[in-house]
Formats: C-alpha cells, sequence, structure tokens
C-alpha cells in the first residue's frame, strides 16, 4: 500500500528520508575529533549532538546524556565514554546496544571487570556502582530501555548477542568508625 508521501507499506518517504539525512550527520562526527568535542559538550552543558543526530536518524526522541569514565579491562586506564540514559527512581539505566555490533562495546567489558565507575551527570560528578541485571530484572530493565522502540532494531540486528544492560546507582561513602 502506498502512503500519503509515496512511502509503501506504512513508512513515508519523507520520515525515511529525513532519517538518512540524520545518520550522514551522524557519521560526519563521528569521528575521534568529533567524539572528543561531544565529550566536552557534555561534560560542559549535558547535551550530545551525536546522540541527538544517531536518535533522529532511528526515528527517536533524543534522550539525557552522561559521560561513563570506566577503567580499562586490561590495563586500567580511564575511559570516558557519552551514553544515553534513562532513569529508574535514583539510578540509571545505559544501554550497551554497540551500534547492533556482534560485540559488546569496550565500556560493558570494563563494567564487567571493574563496577566502580565515575558519572557525569548534569554538570556533576557522581561516583557509582554498576550492576549488570539477569532475570526478571533484566526484563523489567529492558522493558523501560525499549518502552519507545530504541535499541529493538539493534537488538535483532546484534542476535544471537544478548544486548547488555546496566544499572547505575550512587556508591555510598564509606563512613568512618
Amino acid at each position: 500500500m502506498i502512503g500519503p508521501h509515496g512511502g509503501f507499506d506504512g513508512v513515508d518517504v519523507v520520515s525515511r528520508n529525513s532519517r538518512k539525512r540524520w545518520m550522514r550527520a551522524a557519521l560526519l562526527v563521528s569521528n575521534p575529533t568529533g567524539l572528543r568535542l561531544d565529550r566536552w559538550l557534555v561534560g560542559a552543558t549535558g547535551f550530545s549532538f551525536v546522540n541527538q543526530f544517531y536518535a533522529r536518524a532511528g526515528g527517536f526522541e533524543p534522550r539525557p546524556c552522561l559521560l561513563l569514565t570506566t577503567r580499562h579491562h586490561k590495563t586500567g586506564a580511564p575511559r570516558t565514554v557519552v551514553l544515553p540514559y534513562l532513569r529508574d527512581e535514583d539510578r540509571f539505566l545505559i544501554v550497551g546496544s554497540h551500534g547492533g555490533r556482534p560485540t559488546d562495546a569496550i565500556w560493558a567489558k570494563n563494567l564487567r571487570i571493574h563496577t566502580d565507575c565515575q558519572l557525569r551527570v548534569d554538570r556533576r560528578d557522581i561516583p557509582a556502582v554498576a550492576q549488570e541485571p539477569i532475570g526478571d530484572e533484566r526484563d523489567r530493565v529492558w522493558s523501560i530501555v525499549t518502552r519507545d522502540g530504541a535499541y529493538l532494531g539493534y537488538q535483532k540486528m546484534a542476535a544471537p548477542r544478548v544486548i547488555p544492560v546496566f544499572v547505575l546507582a550512587r556508591r555510598a561513602l564509606a563512613v568512618a568508625d
């Protein structure tokens, strides 16, 4: 069936072309210089232009972004990435889609080895600890992060790999005796 703007099967050509333009723009800024600039921008303002491009290319509303600093699983060196997140009460939910690739993102490997991490959210630094939920809790968290349809396409592309989801909670400060 032809849609009102010439698309087939209910997909409008206008929205499909718009998504292609957003994806081309995202690819232009997804280079080392663009990603460095994006990390700086998120740290200073909380806004990620790379997230804007990828969200629009996927047909979704952009999500707020945080800076996640982990320790590399082999070298122990700090590594910082920009990630979209959702809130679950006072916890942060992040998804290791790695763009639907067949392997997990390096930051996901890092969190599995070193669960202590640092977040920068709304220009505030937050010490945190990561947990990768399993079973019913993973299903509950996955339903939250995919509520708007985000990541479902990546899950199909990544199959049979199950896309990891992490819950980041503020690290409790040690109390001196």
